[in-house]
């Protein structure tokens, strides 16, 4: 999907592309780079909703860098990345943070509360991350959302071009995971990953068009984030397909989501996944 000038329509497909890590980034690159080589491509007038993971790979596509090429990337490993994930105190006051919220908001200040205790330090690493993950740093005339959450508030926040924010800062703002990385100051905001409203944020998906959704993840904080709650909250009428992680993906992955070793045998295999989905998403769009 190179730059176009080419506007999203209200009847455009939108691909919604979800947080995972690490993992969700190679799951998703490897899906997409299958479906483009079965000739199911994101079109110039596509509007691209990311959160967390999904925020980088829709930065990516928006760039220009074709598939094959961020492929190639993914599958020659990932050495910019970090394997140090969350300990199993975090985990807990995760958890903890997450008991008895009674909405999404309630949820995400509960753990923005913990994410502002966590050492500033750690936002540089993660822009420097960030620019490594992404071949272009320029938002680009594609239609692209980037989801994150204002850490005090709890509300969602889509970032766009027209914003005039920073695509590396907005992009780090929705992969700023609490207790890992300290929310992302912007506009004298400081928000944090767009995945503690919901992994997916299918519910945002814009206009009437068709929606595919990749999901390398379906943890959900609350009722709210399910994924059958958000695709009903789109409407009975309206064309979406969910695209989830396959038995062979799985097994590549393993159990977790942050080490760069599991990334080119779980790249390949979501490609092939891609390959056998591309009827599908390709009747979607068509219809």
């Amino acid at each position: 999907m190179p730059p176009s000038p080419t506007a999203p329509s209200d009847t455009s497909p939108v691909w919604v592309l979800g947080g995972g890590g690490v993992a969700g980034i190679a799951w998703e690159v490897g899906i997409l780079a299958g479906l483009a080589a079965e000739g199911v491509s994101v079109t110039a007038d596509a509007v691209l909703l990311g959160t967390s993971a999904g925020a980088v790979v829709a930065a990516q596509i928006a760039g220009g860098t074709p598939l094959a090429q961020l492929y190639e990337r993914q599958r020659a490993g990932v050495p910019y990345e970090t394997a140090t994930g969350l300990g199993l105190g975090d985990l807990v006051r995760l958890s903890r943070a997450q008991f008895l919220v009674r909405s999404p908001e309630h949820a995400a200040r509960r753990l923005g509360q913990l994410a502002l205790g966590t050492d500033d330090a750690t936002i540089e690493r993660m822009r420097t991350i960030i620019e490594a993950r992404l071949p272009v740093h320029d938002w680009t005339d594609a239609s692209v959302r980037i989801v994150a959450v204002d850490a005090e508030t709890g509300q969602a926040r889509t970032f766009t071009r027209s914003d005039g924010v920073a695509l590396v800062d907005a992009v780090a703002a929705s992969c700023a995971v609490p207790l890992s990385t300290a929310p992302i100051p912007i506009e004298g905001r400081r928000y944090l990953d767009g995945g503690m409203r919901s992994t997916l944020n299918l519910d945002l998906a814009p206009g009437s068009g068709p929606v595919i959704a990749l999901a390398p993840s379906t943890a959900a904080i609350g009722p709210w984030a399910r994924i059958a709650t958000q695709r009903a909250a789109l409407g009975a009428n309206r064309r979406v397909e969910v695209l989830l992680r396959d038995a062979a993906s799985k097994r590549a992955q393993g159990r977790t989501v942050m080490d760069p070793a599991i990334v080119p045998a779980l790249v390949a295999a979501a490609r092939e996944q891609g390959r056998r989905e591309a009827p599908r998403v390709h009747a979607a769009l068509a219809d």
